[in-house]
């Protein structure tokens, strides 16, 4: 069937094309755009296609320069959306819906009604493959695979803006179009395998959610942000001042002299070709003086460099002193200069594609916590404060300055297809990346809420672990959490035959000085990665390496890791259970499930695992799936819930029943970061409590964990660094001041 393309012309083109979607209450969707940022001042939209029912599609033209509305494309487009965008009985659909959705929340509208995201029904069907518009059409449609191909070079060639109105539309009226169709056909798929309540009450609901956020964006203190920029400049001019030592100078005078010899060489070998030309060619007299200016001339340069009288660009760069962020310069300097410091390698890098090791020095953190141990100069100390200063400043200090939009706001991007498992993912700035208050805490700092509110954070304590409590069974771990015990700290007890009540108050107290609470202390760290490793799937070896301390010289060996193991499975022996479980649920079905219905599959991912041969021969992959097994189900339910949680939230905010001031701006795994007027605490926090401790999963997604509730922690602060614990007899409203 082929795709009719019509233009709205008029204005009784446009009262016609939202009659036929209100009519069919169907509304496939597409906008092409100028290609800036949507949040940007600069952003406009060139063109909105819909297809209201399989064949066809028409075509708004908007605020591109060809457009025979451009004069008037807003009436269209207002008028378009408040009475179909808007319009609770007309179903829309899109590739990607959360772009649409933020383009019209930008101009005022909400997209009302069923909404339906081809991307996202594809992904809960298959996360382990693209979810491209084209990668699905040549999938599901391959009769249109290559539909793009129809239009002219030039086409291809030109930007968003300039692209010719003709042939962009029909490129775009034929994305609205397909689109349609693979609705038709991926969500009859999501209901006849079971995933229609998931897609529609979690992915489609989170849609508008994270939507909201994105387009809120995180405010930030620009003032600050610029003092950083200074501190930090200044502090890597100092780092980069500490690795001059003598031995870095006495390579970088080698590196330059081999440079300069080497342009010499290259001159002294043209002056050569031509003398030798000059020799063997019969030349006319013109030619001969024409070749004897050019020798004159690069005989001028060679005693310019004997002198170092550089004067280009090109030739300057000889005297470049040694780049620390230079990885063939450091490897040299490190590894293979003898005029360097001839340290023994470490390991050697390993190749992303085939996973070999190469032939090329590893630098990372782990060679350069070995080199540290044999830094007698001070130069291996400095060279990884500067690493780390300059990732920093990079990413977090230049790298926002360049993404501020013109509101001082930085706008990350959640993606709710961005892993296997089902945790968001942030991108445009990575949100979720942000360092840790341990490491750079003045990185937080510059995120600050609008003026009369404050930073919220509701934070899942231990989400995973719950999890894996209740879907274990595991009454020993059960019994912990319901008596509101510190896991971490449980775990540590029992595995150090402690009394719990004993250890509690001293850890609380944390006296630093009282040897107990410092024994204490590492037990319960140590007792904590354990917990994790277990939920991350983390056999002895990766354990032994999460359980050493190189920067304290304390190294766990496999075996040792390989005991721990055995007695953390001794105190609960329902995890191991459990976990055997998986594994051999997913040997013979090659997916697993995780509580709210989300498969993660792994015959996709790794070779099937049906026969011992295969099992011997991919044993790797065989322990990646099985790891994979107990991770995803666990990990994915415990980023579900979040999600969920903010769902909840916002149709309470949509009812009235919280406050419209409660805003979300970030959701960083486990958390949820919301902006908030220091008025509505108080009254907000009891509601939040009951609504994310026991969401109401059975009446979306069939299923309800009674043994253990979920439990958050609420924070509230000026910053996102100085966030403090709740305490509900705070006058926040102070905190203003």
């Amino acid at each position: 069937m082929k795709s009719q393309i019509r233009i709205v012309k008029n204005k009784k083109d446009l009262d016609l094309l939202i009659k036929y979607c209100k009519e069919t209450k169907y509304a496939s969707v597409d906008f092409e755009t100028n290609a800036k940022d949507i949040v940007s001042d600069l952003f406009l939209p060139t063109m909105l296609g819909v297809s209201f029912q399989i064949g066809g599609s028409w075509i708004i033209p908007l605020a591109h320069k060809d457009s025979t509305l451009l004069d008037d494309w807003e009436y269209y487009f207002n008028k378009f959306c408040r009475e179909v965008i808007e319009d609770p009985d007309v179903t829309k659909i899109a590739h990607n819906l959360k772009f649409e959705y933020t383009i019209f929340l930008r101009y005022g509208f909400t997209m009302k009604g069923r909404l339906f995201d081809s991307m996202l029904g594809k992904y809960l069907l298959d996360e382990n493959s693209y979810n491209g518009l084209k990668v699905l059409v040549k999938r599901f449609l391959p009769e249109y695979d290559g539909y793009e191909n129809g239009a002219s070079p030039e086409f291809k060639n030109l930007p968003w803006d300039e692209k010719p109105i003709d042939e962009l539309s029909v490129y775009c009226g034929l994305d609205c179009d397909l689109t349609f169709r693979l609705m038709v056909f991926l969500e009859r798929k999501l209901i006849d395998l079971g995933f229609y309540a998931l897609f529609r009450n979690m992915l489609m609901m989170g849609t508008r959610v994270l939507a909201e956020s994105e387009l809120r964006g995180m405010n930030i203190n620009m003032d600050y942000l610029d003092e950083l920029e200074v501190i930090y400049t200044e502090r890597l001019i100092e780092l980069q001042a500490g690795m001059r030592t003598r031995k870095v100078l006495k390579y970088e005078k080698a590196m330059q002299k081999g440079r300069i010899a080497k342009m010499i060489a290259e001159v002294q070998d043209e002056i050569d070709v031509i003398e030798k030309e000059l020799a063997e060619k019969d030349f006319n007299d013109k030619q001969i003086n024409a070749a004897k200016r050019k020798i004159s001339s690069r005989e001028d340069k060679l005693s310019r460099y004997a002198a170092r009288d550089f004067q280009t660009n090109s030739e300057l760069k000889v005297l470049e002193k040694f780049n620390p962020s230079s990885s063939a310069q450091l490897v040299d300097l490190l590894f293979k200069s003898r005029r360097g410091y001839r340290y023994d390698v470490v390991h050697y890098t390993v190749d992303k594609k085939t996973k070999q090791e190469t032939n090329n020095p590893s630098t990372d953190g782990d060679a350069m916590g070995e080199l540290i141990k044999k830094d007698k100069d001070g130069f291996i100390k400095f060279l990884n404060e500067f690493k780390k200063l300059s990732k920093l400043h990079s990413t977090y200090v230049k790298g926002f300055q360049a993404r501020i939009t013109i509101d001082d706001c930085i706008h990350g991007r959640f993606l709710l297809h961005g892993t296997v498992t089902g945790r968001l993912s942030s991108a445009g700035p990575n949100l979720q990346n942000i360092p840790r208050d341990t490491t750079a805490k003045e990185i937080k700092k510059m995120f600050v809420p609008p003026e009369g509110k404050l930073m919220f954070q509701l934070d899942y304590s231990q989400a995973e672990l719950r999890v894996l409590a209740a879907q274990a069974g595991e009454t020993q771990m059960i019994e912990d959490f319901h008596a509101g015990k510190d896991i971490h700290l449980a775990t540590a007890c029992k595995k150090m035959k402690w009394d719990y009540d004993w250890a509690l108050p001293i850890y609380e107290l944390e006296d630093k000085t009282d040897p107990d609470f410092r024994k204490i202390k590492v037990a319960r760290k140590q007792a904590k990665t354990i917990n994790f490793g277990i939920v991350y799937g983390q056999g002895p070896k990766l354990l032994a390496e999460s359980l050493s301390d190189p920067d304290n010289n304390q190294y766990v060996s496999k075996d040792e890791a390989q005991q721990v193991l055995n007695e953390f499975f001794e105190m609960f022996p329902g995890i191991k259970t459990f976990m055997d479980k998986q594994h051999k649920f997913v040997q013979r079905h090659g997916y697993v499930k995780n509580v709210f219905g989300r498969k993660r599959r792994l015959d996709n991912a790794f070779l099937p695992l049906k026969s011992n041969s295969q099992r011997k021969a991919n044993w790797g992959k065989v322990a990646e799936a099985k790891r994979a097994s107990v991770n995803a189900p666990i990990q994915g339910a415990a980023s579900d819930y979040t999600l969920f949680s903010s769902i909840i939230i916002w149709e309470k905010i949509q009812a009235g029943i919280l406050p419209k001031s409660l805003e979300q701006v970030a959701t960083v795994h486990d958390s949820l970061i919301y902006y908030i007027d220091p008025k509505d605490i108080h009254y907000i926090v009891p509601i939040l409590e009951q609504v994310c401790e026991n969401p109401q999963t059975m009446r979306y997604f069939n299923f309800q964990i009674d043994d253990v509730r979920m439990k958050v922690d609420f924070e509230v602060g000026p910053t996102w660094a100085d966030l403090g614990t709740y305490k509900p007899d705070n006058d926040y409203t102070t905190m203003l001041n």
